[in-house]
């Protein structure tokens, strides 16, 4: 279709489709990754994906741009052309093969404007042979290829796609990003500061200990043997993870899974976003321990970061496999896309897991007593926070303004923030970091679903979906860390501080409050109700407010109730299930497919077993380093400590 602003090329990261001045839009598989978004993101099915090639690119009409382009050959039988035949065969040799070969002269070509002046004309002498519809005149905010039809469009199969251009869904919220990111760090450093001030005047003049209450909680690795059937069976299960992940790239990604151009994205993708959303707990409990001073939760803190350093780690492994051209990778370095979410999400999710990374180092330091280690942590981690947040602002705007805003701002925080080599070190330069740049991907795996309003369903799609993303992924994170205790308890006969995890199980009730009432809100003002609620999807939607919504809620709605054992590990398990639901809703259940051109023939899908390998064995593998992680390192609280708390 060739669009004035095409959603395929706002989708790509890596500027592999791009836009030229005469009309056509153009695919350089030189810089693509594979990622497919192009092929969700156009409403009208256009691009497609060579599955059956072990690199598959991307297809799509290109206009036959490179006969336009294609120099006229100076003989021709025999004859030396003139600059006149030049002329003369250069014009015939532009036109589109399709329309030079059709027999019925149904096809034309030439300016846009002409073209539709040629249609009006047609439609107004003809008006009982049209309908009064120029399709793609003004459909997705306007094409390059028109359509008359002696029917209505949606009976032969071309839906109604709105007149909005797509790429001006998902613009406003990516424009965000750069001032958010100031914006939001600064906020989280005056947070700190005033906390910071507060515990001082109630009389704590250790600052190092007041964000953390180190001096109240001792770590030690886990005393417990690691060649237990459960890690055995969890070993299996990761070789069978890596085996599939090794398979994908010898089969190819066709051959491997069950994808295709209705379902480009399957459960890899789901899993991911599952996955990145109940992992938010490593940068809730970050931002409550060290930004809000909650020294109750601070046993709990190098649990959450763990966990979420192997889970970020394994997501970016799943992410690698789903690429179709995974080694152009580098692409992400060199290119500038205007508003790519896939962009803004490929490089805060990088710099989130490099965060995570040096907030788990002094684990390791403290354990194999690497005092110079921890002396070059201390000094250089500010910096680097400083250097992450410059460069993605950067990156994301492109501007020398508030690339300089974001430098001023981290660097004047890491200069009033910095610390006596006397103190015990507080990562509160890390912490405001992670809870940045968790806040921009966080949000910003909603904005690639900006630009699919005519596939998922609206009960789901809405422009509020970024901070509904967010505001979820809150509440699954900390309820994830509610389970993650509990089992840590259970799995090695630790006493279970309930004090905190109740204390927890609070935060998790209002962040899921939160969230539940700007989700109902947002479709009861957008007007999807009640008329959404009728059929499959309908009930999938009632599904997911019920039970991952309001049970939940009811659950954990008293202090008395969360100090319940058995209620607070089922309200969290609720929080987290209810999250998930809703990715998968977003991914696969409530997405309305039509396939490709000419979207009469949608394929349905069912992972294959190396999906279904790779999914399971990363999440085992996940379980497993942690359970190694524990009994290396100094994470969990001494259960002496632990008895005592």
């Amino acid at each position: 279709m060739h669009c004035d602003e095409p959603a395929c090329v706002s989708a790509c990261p890596v500027t592999a489709l791009y836009k030229t001045k005469e009309g056509p839009v153009l695919y350089d598989a030189s810089k693509c990754i594979g990622c497919r978004y192009c092929v969700w993101a156009c409403p009208f099915g256009a691009p497609t994906a060579d599955w059956d090639s072990l690199a598959p690119k991307i297809w799509k009409c290109t206009m036959c741009a490179d006969r336009a382009t294609e120099p006229a050959p100076e003989q021709r039988n025999g004859q030396s052309l003139s600059e006149e035949d030049k002329k003369r065969f250069t014009v015939a040799h532009s036109v589109p093969s399709c329309v030079k070969h059709c027999p019925a002269e149904a096809l034309m070509f030439g300016e846009r404007e002409e073209l539709l002046d040629i249609a009006k004309k047609r439609i107004r002498s003809n008006s009982n042979h049209y309908v009064d519809h120029i399709y793609g005149e003004k459909e997705a905010g306007g094409t390059a290829t028109f359509y008359l039809s002696s029917v209505p469009f949606p009976r032969i199969d071309m839906s109604d796609v709105g007149t909005a251009s797509y790429p001006q869904r998902s613009a406003p919220a990516l424009a965000a990003v750069p001032p958010a990111v100031v914006a939001v760090g600064a906020l989280l450093g005056g947070t700190y500061a005033l906390k910071r001030r507060s515990a001082m005047v109630d009389g704590d003049k250790d600052e190092s200990t007041d964000a953390h209450a180190e001096r109240h909680v001792e770590f030690a690795p886990l005393k417990k043997k690691l060649a237990t059937p459960v890690n055995l069976l969890l070993l299996a299960l990761a070789i069978l993870g890596g085996v599939s992940f090794v398979l994908r790239f010898a089969l190819g990604l066709g051959d491997s899974t069950n994808l295709s151009d209705t379902y480009p994205w399957g459960l890899w993708i789901a899993l991911d976003l599952v996955w990145i959303a109940v992992a938010a707990g490593a940068f809730a409990t970050a931002g409550l321990i060290y930004v809000l001073h909650r020294k109750d939760l601070y046993s709990m803190g190098r649990t959450a970061v763990l966990m979420g350093l192997l889970s970020y780690s394994f997501v970016t492994l799943t992410l690698l496999a789903d690429l179709g051209l995974p080694w152009n990778f580098w692409q992400l370095m060199l290119q500038a896309p205007e508003h790519s979410a896939m962009f803004e999400v490929s490089w805060c999710v990088g710099l989130y897991v490099s965060v995570l990374a040096f907030e788990f180092f002094p684990v390791p330091f403290e354990r194999w007593n690497l005092k110079w280690a921890m002396d070059l942590w201390r000094k250089f981690s500010p910096a680097y926070v400083v250097f992450a947040v410059t460069l993605f602002v950067y990156l994301m705007s492109r501007s020398l303004m508030y690339t300089g805003l974001a430098f001023a701002v981290f660097a004047l925080m890491a200069y009033l923030f910095r610390q006596r080599d006397t103190e015990r070190p507080v990562p509160i330069m890390l912490a405001i970091a992670a809870v940045t740049f968790s806040t921009m991907h966080q949000s910003s795996l909603g904005s690639l679903f900006l630009l699919m309003p005519d596939k998922l369903n609206p009960l789901w799609w809405s422009p509020m979906i970024p901070i509904l993303f967010l505001l979820s992924s809150v509440a699954a994170g900390t309820a994830l860390m509610v389970l993650v205790e509990m089992w840590i308890a259970k799995a090695y006969a630790r006493p279970l501080r309930m004090p905190q995890l109740s204390a927890l199980g609070k935060i998790t009730f209002w962040a899921l409050l939160v969230y539940g009432v700007v989700r109902v809100l947002d479709v009861l003002i957008r007007g999807q109700l009640p008329s959404g609620l009728a059929g499959q999807q309908g009930s999938l939607f009632i599904i997911e407010i019920l039970l991952g919504v309001l049970l939940p809620l009811t659950l954990l709605a008293s202090a008395k109730l969360r100090a319940r054992r058995g209620l607070l590990a089922a309200g969290a398990f609720l929080v987290a299930g209810g999250v998930v639901f809703n990715r998968m809703n977003v991914v696969l259940f409530a997405m309305n497919l039509k396939g490709p051109i000419p979207q009469i023939i949608p394929e349905p899908y069912s992972p294959s077993l190396f999906e279904w390998g790779v999914s399971i064995g990363f999440i085992a593998a996940t379980i497993l380093l942690f359970g190694v992680g524990i009994r290396l390192m100094p994470v969990l609280p001494e259960e002496d400590e632990d008895q005592g708390a």
